[in-house]
Formats: structure tokens, C-alpha cells, sequence
């Protein structure tokens, strides 16, 4: 199992595509977070999500795809 954690600017649809790069790598969202905050200039969303992921699972790659997502500015994945 994998933590994920994506930080971004916040915007409609966001969640959905963090999703959908997960579905596509054969990820199941176990459970997760999303919180807004704002830096006083943008609203910026923190994303939090438990992940089973195949054995095989190239994290380096999922953490590429993640982080083309519009907007992206941080990813990070660890063993939880």
C-alpha cells in the first residue's frame, strides 16, 4: 500500500483527474482526503490518498503522470 500525496493549485476537476491517472495505472483508491487552504493569494488543494497498487507498480512513472496534471506542484508517494 502507497500514500499519495498531491499538492495543487485548487480547480474544478482536480480530484477526478488524480483519479483517473491512478485507475489507469491499475490503482485502488482505498481512502482519501482532500482539503483546501488558501496562501492568501490562491486556493491551494492537498490531496491524501491510500493506494493498492500492483507489486510491479512503477512509482517513478506514476509520479511523472501525476505531476503533468495541470497545476500540479508537488507529488509525493511512500510505503504506508
Amino acid at each position: 500500500m502507497k500514500k499519495i500525496e498531491v499538492i495543487s493549485l485548487d480547480r474544478v476537476g482536480l480530484v477526478g483527474e488524480i483519479s483517473k491517472v491512478l485507475s489507469r495505472v491499475g490503482g485502488n483508491i482505498v481512502s482519501h482526503t482532500a482539503n483546501v487552504t488558501s496562501d492568501g493569494t490562491a486556493a491551494i488543494s492537498y490531496f491524501s490518498a491510500d493506494v493498492e497498487l500492483g507489486r510491479d507498480a512503477d512509482t517513478e512513472a506514476l509520479s511523472r503522470r501525476l505531476r503533468r496534471i495541470r497545476n500540479v506542484r508537488q507529488v509525493r508517494i511512500s510505503d504506508i
